[in-house]
C-alpha cells in the first residue's frame, strides 16, 4: 500500500508540474513549476515502484541518482538561456 501511495503521489506531482507549464506565463515561473513537479514526482514514483516491487537493483538506484542531479541542471541551463536572451519576469 505504501508503494502504491508513493506512486500515486508522484503522478499527482507530475500532473501539477504539467499544469504549471501550461498555466504560468513567464519562463521562470514555468521552470519553477515544472522543475519541482518533474524532480519530486519522478523520484516519488520511482521510490514507490521500488517499495512496491521490493527489488532494489543498481539500475533503478542509478536512474534515481541521475534524475536527482540532471533535472535541476537542465532547469538551470534553461533559466540561464532565458536570462541571456533578456526574458523578463511578467507579473
Amino acid at each position: 500500500m505504501i508503494g502504491l501511495g508513493l506512486c500515486g503521489l508522484g503522478l499527482v506531482l507530475l500532473a501539477l508540474g504539467g499544469l504549471g507549464l501550461w498555466r504560468f506565463s513567464s519562463p521562470y515561473s514555468r521552470l519553477q513549476g515544472a522543475g519541482v513537479g518533474e524532480t519530486g514526482g519522478t523520484l516519488l514514483f520511482l521510490a514507490g515502484l521500488l517499495t512496491y516491487t521490493g527489488q532494489v537493483d543498481g539500475v533503478t538506484i542509478l536512474l534515481l541518482a541521475l534524475l536527482l542531479f540532471t533535472g535541476p541542471i537542465a532547469t538551470h541551463s534553461i533559466a540561464k538561456g532565458a536570462f541571456v536572451r533578456g526574458e523578463k519576469e511578467q507579473p
